[in-house]
């Protein structure tokens, strides 16, 4: 067994002629041991080896941590945490990690400069930025509401060898505080996010004949606000 729960551990073997190899690999970056334990005769005392420091391997990917995420290197997915739902227009802080292929974070790797873009056609995202021992903070800001949520992605500009990109968890996006009305005529459609927040020409109309307006509670960013 072995102090790093994420470590591949052998399978259960017998001694031969008093001795036995193991193969063990070690996935989680620090201070880590290993213990073998006699499983046919209790009676035997067991033995934890000297702790063994495990440093990163080479880089080899970007690793996208959204608010509310944390790294969880050496594990497949490499971090916990559910994302926090965020407000439209609000600034949100993003980390991005130059990290191994077990997801630990690499603080040698190169500067190398990060790009990062957003599934949100809208956002305002941040200029590209070198990472500094291995990490770097990017404040991106969503402006459409999205309940299915919006990705960030994070790419390496920099060139060979460039580390892989990463794209982050779908990340929740609420509208803001109630600001102004938007009224739509007939050929308009809303397009929330946006500048104008909407789209289309409206249609011509004949006098004396009624029609229908719609009129929607807005933030600042042309949100519906569907509380108010």
């Amino acid at each position: 067994t072995s102090s790093d729960a994420n470590a591949t551990l052998p399978a259960d073997a017998a001694l031969a002629s008093g001795t036995q190899t193991f193969s063990v690999t070690l996935k989680t970056g620090g201070s880590r041991t290993v213990t073998a334990t006699d499983i046919t005769d209790g009676a035997k005392t067991a033995n934890t080896g000297a702790a063994t420091t495990v440093g990163a391997g080479a880089v080899t990917k970007l690793q996208v941590l959204m608010p509310g995420e944390t790294a969880a290197p050496g594990t497949v997915s490499g971090k916990t945490g559910t994302p926090t739902t965020q407000v439209a227009a609000v600034a949100a802080t993003v980390t991005v990690n130059a990290v191994d292929a077990n997801c630990n974070l690499v603080t040698s790797a190169a500067t190398h400069n990060i790009a990062i873009t957003t599934s949100d056609a809208n956002d305002a995202h941040p200029a590209n930025a070198a990472l500094a021992s291995g990490t770097k903070t990017f404040s991106v800001t969503f402006k459409t509401a999205s309940g299915s949520g919006w990705t960030v992605t994070a790419s390496d500009v920099t060139g060979s060898p460039t580390y892989t990109a990463d794209t982050g968890t779908a990340t929740p996006v609420n509208a803001g505080a109630f600001t102004k009305l938007q009224l739509l005529m007939p050929g308009e459609v809303a397009s929330p996010g946006s500048a104008t927040g909407k789209t289309g020409t409206p249609s011509a109309r004949t006098a004396g004949t009624a029609f229908n307006v719609t009129v929607n509670a807005v933030d600042a960013n042309w949100n519906l606000v569907s509380s108010d």
